[in-house]
């Protein structure tokens, strides 16, 4: 009777230890990483729109046709970007005094800076690739004197995201091609993206 009592004693601390023989798994995520420094690779032109006086026509010009308004679009201000996706902020780095940074808001791959008190869309972001693409658009518009009292019109300017027709027309200097009518006349936008990779 001693001998089965001793036999159940040393075989009951095996069985309630029987359950931890599996090594305890931990689940751990790994670190999501919050900073990425981007390096210029090349670029891309998605469009180019012009119309041309005296009849507003619309013209579909070839990229060479970009070097008589803008000889630099293809190369970025900024060679270098770096976004901090935990502070919510994108320095572009020119390596001159024209380095900038802006408060972002990203909105699934949309980028998005708070410029003059408003949102505007800089780019898109891949996370799964650390890639961004930098939208530029490049706008253009000139307007020949129409009356002795008239001056010439000259808007030439490049700003973040991507331009379309509505931005153009009804908000500038023409409300349509139609009003383009004399010799001279011109309008140009081009939207170019810019790609940067992860270092």
């Amino acid at each position: 009777m001693k001998c089965s009592f001793l036999l159940v004693l040393a075989v009951l601390p095996m069985m309630s230890c029987s359950g931890n023989d599996d090594p305890a798994v931990e689940n751990i995520k790994p670190v999501e990483k919050e900073v990425y420094s981007l390096v210029y690779q090349n670029y891309s032109v998605q469009s180019i729109s012009a119309y041309k006086g005296p009849a507003g026509q619309k013209t579909a010009p070839s990229e060479s046709y970009l070097n008589s308004y803008w000889s630099t679009y293809q190369e970025p201000a900024w060679k270098k970007i770096t976004l901090d996706l935990k502070n919510s902020t994108i320095q572009l780095i020119s390596g001159t005094s024209a380095d900038i940074s802006y408060s972002i808001k990203v909105e699934k791959d949309s980028v998005f800076i708070n410029e003059n008190n408003s949102q505007s869309f800089i780019g898109i972001f891949s996370k799964n690739y650390s890639q961004f693409m930098l939208k530029r658009s490049f706008r253009y518009i000139k307007k020949m004197p129409r009356a002795n009292t008239d001056a010439l019109v000259i808007s030439q300017k490049a700003v973040f995201g991507t331009t379309l027709y509505e931005d153009i027309f009804g908000k500038n200097i023409f409300n349509t091609p139609s009003e383009m009518t004399t010799t001279g006349d011109d309008v140009l936008w081009t939207n170019i993206d810019y790609h940067y990779k992860n270092l």
